[in-house]
Order: structure tokens, then sequence, then C-alpha cells
């Protein structure tokens, strides 16, 4: 399957490749009953963007 125009370069293609497996894998998350309640979630989005910005630095 090809996500992607044939004329974009391979690393946007990976990005969007990539991107499509990522929400793929979070709707069988959510039909499989996997999902966090949502202030969980948003615990968790914070704890994310804290490693990250960390590091960066």
């Amino acid at each position: 399957m090809n996500l992607t125009s044939p004329h974009t370069p391979d690393k946007m293609q990976y990005e969007d490749t990539c991107l499509f497996q990522i929400l793929e894998n979070g709707i069988c998350d959510m039909e499989a009953g996997r999902e966090l309640p949502l202030a969980d979630a948003f615990q968790k989005v914070a704890e994310l963007r804290e490693h990250r910005k960390h590091a960066r630095l």
C-alpha cells in the first residue's frame, strides 16, 4: 500500500508510514479497550513531553 506520492522523498515517506502505523496502533488499542481514562492520558502526555524536552537539552 502506497501512502504517499511517488515523488515524495524517502524520509518523508518513512515519516508518513510511521505516522499511519502509530494511528493504526492507537485505533487497535481503543478497539481492544486499552485506552486510558482522560486524566491519566493527559498525565502521560505531560510526562512524555517532559522526557522529550529533557532529551533535547
